[in-house]
């Protein structure tokens, strides 16, 4: 068990790689119903109502399927590369995921600003 977990094929990026696709895929497959659910995504702007609540879910299944995808790659990659863990090897694995997690809270969150006024209506157009 100290192999695996010192090998650099289990690294953070490909374990939130994983994480990240299948909380995309189980929000797409099964969207959280309300606000009251114990998991979706969840922040002061995205529980405004129920349209924004969907739109805030949808959104950020899409995008973490895709940073899932991205995590898994360079988690991969990082594998490929390096014989063992070393502190560079760290800050490589961990950096995207972070990276990643910010991204997908920033982007969910332009995507309900630019998608729905300061009531929670929806834009025209949108």
């Amino acid at each position: 068990m100290e192999k695996l977990v010192s090998s650099p094929w289990f690294n953070a990026s490909i374990l939130a790689g994983l994480l990240f696709l299948m909380m995309g895929f189980l929000i797409r497959r099964f969207p959280p119903k309300t606000t009251k659910t114990w998991y979706g995504y969840r922040t002061f702007l995205s529980t405004q109502n129920k349209e924004m609540w969907d739109s805030a879910n949808q959104y950020a299944a899409w995008f973490s399927r895709r940073g899932g995808l991205i995590l898994l790659a360079v988690g991969l990659a990082m594998g490929l590369i390096f014989e063992t863990q070393t502190d560079i090897f760290l800050y490589l694995t961990i950096g995207p995921v972070i990276i990643c997690a910010l991204l997908m809270a920033g982007y969910t969150e332009w995507h309900l600003h630019e998608t729905f006024d300061e009531e929670g209506h929806r834009r025209p157009g949108k």
